[in-house]
């Protein structure tokens, strides 16, 4: 009988990610995950969208939909403030019908270093969305679920 030796994986010790300030709270998501912050601008509406759509952005020659966030879990819309942004994100799937998409953000993102001693599960239902409720080194954020974001962006819109 032959003996398996396992391949010697190297797992990170830390991973570089962006807390993204929200008008009720904060998204965490790592660096690779943001492809631009953009200022504040107006979308091209969007005709019998959810609230959460808030239309569509041209960005670098794609249309990209505008999400808030706080809305899609059940929140109210944010005011916009002098501060706000835009955070054009990598929806994890670069081949697919919607490789980015955009959410209105409350402030500048933030960059931080993760470690598995600083990050702790939360136990807190999870809405549309959401991912994951964490602590980090004592901060309370959200991993959204950019598969489930990009999921319902495009039942939208195959279905005006």
């Amino acid at each position: 009988m032959s003996e398996v030796k396992a391949l010697s994986v190297d797992v990170p010790q830390e991973l570089s990610s962006l807390l993204l300030p929200l008008a009720d709270g904060q998204l965490l998501v790592p660096v690779d995950t943001l492809s631009e912050v953009i200022a504040m601008q107006t979308p091209v509406a969007a005709y019998d969208a959810p609230a959460w759509y808030l239309g569509e952005l041209n960005w670098r020659e794609q249309r990209l939909p505008l999400l808030s966030f706080e809305v899609m879990r059940g929140g109210p819309l944010a005011a916009v403030s002098e501060s706000g942004r835009i955070a054009v994100l990598n929806s994890g799937n670069p081949g697919g019908d919607l490789p980015f998409l955009a959410l209105v953000l409350a402030g500048t993102p933030r960059l931080v270093r993760v470690t598995p001693e600083e990050l702790a599960r939360r136990d807190q239902p999870c809405h549309q969305g959401e991912l994951m409720h964490v602590a980090l080194s004592g901060e309370e954020a959200v991993i959204p679920d950019l598969t489930g974001l990009e999921r319902a962006c495009l039942q939208y819109r195959n279905n005006r």
